[in-house]
């Protein structure tokens, strides 16, 4: 069909040596997945909770600390020189730490799901910048051949004119169409582009002569096993109940704040005026008074937790309301396009029997031009149809979870932030060691 491969058009119209090139959706989506600041930026943001959680971890392992001091003594006038070497366990708190550690370990794993949204929310404005382009360029093409036929209709209507068989009232109308559709030219040119514009600013290059896209993945032939799909793998879910749990660790936490806490420490002291000595140590506090502030955190992570709550009840609602809505505009741009292409075979077919009519004298050049601008508006409905399609389609996608670099099949390297997460959290071997010590006391 003509009008489905209308987009290299933009070579010609906007003459940029930039734009000789052609470019595929993938090669877009590809683009983006490698260079889009939004992923980068949550890919950070893991990496700083990634060092959060070891910031957790070191609460149960030991704490070294090393103590040097010169002192005067006034006697003798000399320095005296002692060194100190402590080393702190966390024997038990109440499990208190080890909430806290599920608790961000927890919020590490709802963070991936964000940056698997992230990810999706990117992908998906690549595929509307790339398909709005295209509807653009083809709108554009279809304005200019519009234009082609009215100049036709006028040298026609002028000729007849000059013989006596039309009046000057139908050049005068064809002339007014004509001059419409010569500023219709102008406006089209300049949504190009704009969306030329927009999708540099997505995808963060040219985009060449964009490509007819493949076929979109396929999508469930009805509404409610993609609601199934959607409910148990969009990431917005999946993150809201890794949050509500983190929230669950958190309430735990803080219940345990009155709890007592016993810790050992062993002490190595030398010095130039004292004989070295070691020394050890087990202290037990225990949290009496505190003016209302523990009770106050704990009615905090309470209410924190109930938000949290809310939280994946809006995500279960939005999801399940986004996939219902796309998946109907989905199925209505695909009516849509067979009723435009069905519009479109019955105007041309008007169209011309108008055209022919006329010359018999039976229609007005009116009748030529208002049929003309059916035929026009039935090709213009089939482009709008045909990148609604594809749109919600992906929109759909993007709802069941499914917009993904892996699941799209992208010749990227996909991230993985496993790697990251072993890299930082790393345990030494006594790390490791007191930290099983530790789980056995605190569940006992």
């Amino acid at each position: 069909m003509r009008i489905q491969v209308l987009s290299t058009v933009a070579l010609f119209i906007l003459c940029s040596p930039a734009l000789a090139e052609t470019t595929t959706l993938k090669q877009a989506l590809e683009a983006t997945y490698k260079n889009s600041p939004s992923i980068a930026q949550q890919r950070e943001k893991l990496l700083e909770l990634n060092e959060i959680v070891v910031q957790k971890l070191a609460s149960l392992k030991p704490m070294v600390n090393a103590t040097l001091k010169q002192n005067l003594d006034d006697v003798n006038g000399k320095f005296t020189n002692t060194a100190t070497l402590t080393i702190k366990q966390l024997i038990y708190d109440g499990g208190k730490s080890l909430n806290l550690i599920n608790s961000s370990k927890l919020t590490v794993l709802a963070e991936r799901e964000l940056l698997i949204q992230s990810e999706q929310n990117s992908l998906l404005k690549v595929i509307t910048s790339y398909m709005d382009l295209r509807q653009a360029i083809a709108t554009l093409e279809l304005a200019k051949s519009n234009t082609s036929v009215l100049r036709e209709q006028l040298r026609a209507s002028q000729n007849r004119f000059e013989v006596g068989e039309v009046t000057r009232t139908d050049v005068s109308q064809t002339e007014a169409r004509l001059a419409s559709a010569i500023s219709n030219v102008e406006a089209r040119n300049a949504a190009v582009l704009s969306q030329i514009a927009n999708y540099f600013l997505i995808v963060g290059q040219d985009p060449g002569a964009l490509e007819t896209p493949q076929k979109h993945p396929i999508i469930p032939s009805d509404v409610a096993t993609a609601e199934a799909i959607a409910l148990t793998d969009h990431p917005r879910i999946r993150a809201a109940k890794l949050y509500l749990q983190a929230a669950d660790q958190d309430i735990s936490a803080t219940r345990k704040n009155t709890n007592p806490i016993i810790s050992g420490s062993l002490t190595s002291s030398t010095g130039s005026a004292i004989k070295s000595s070691i020394g050890a140590k087990i202290e037990a506090s225990i949290p009496i008074f505190s003016g209302g502030k523990l009770r106050s955190k704990q009615r905090s992570a309470v209410s924190a937790r109930q938000a949290k709550k809310y939280a994946l009840d809006t995500a279960i609602s939005s999801t399940r309301y986004n996939l219902n809505a796309y998946y109907a505009t989905w199925q209505a741009a695909l009516a849509a396009i067979k009723a435009s292409n069905a519009q479109i075979e019955s105007a041309r077919i008007a169209f011309e029997g108008v055209t022919e009519e006329t010359k018999l004298g039976s229609r007005t050049t009116l009748d030529v031009l208002d049929a003309e601008q059916e035929l026009l508006s039935a090709r213009s409905n089939l482009i709008s149809a045909l990148r609604d399609e594809q749109v919600q389609a992906y929109k759909v996608l993007a709802e069941m979870g499914q917009l993904t670099a892996s699941s799209l099949g992208l010749n990227v390297k996909l991230y993985d932030p496993t790697l990251d997460y072993n890299k930082i959290v790393i345990e030494s071997p006594l790390g490791k060691a007191r930290i099983k010590l530790l789980e056995k006391l605190q569940n006992r």
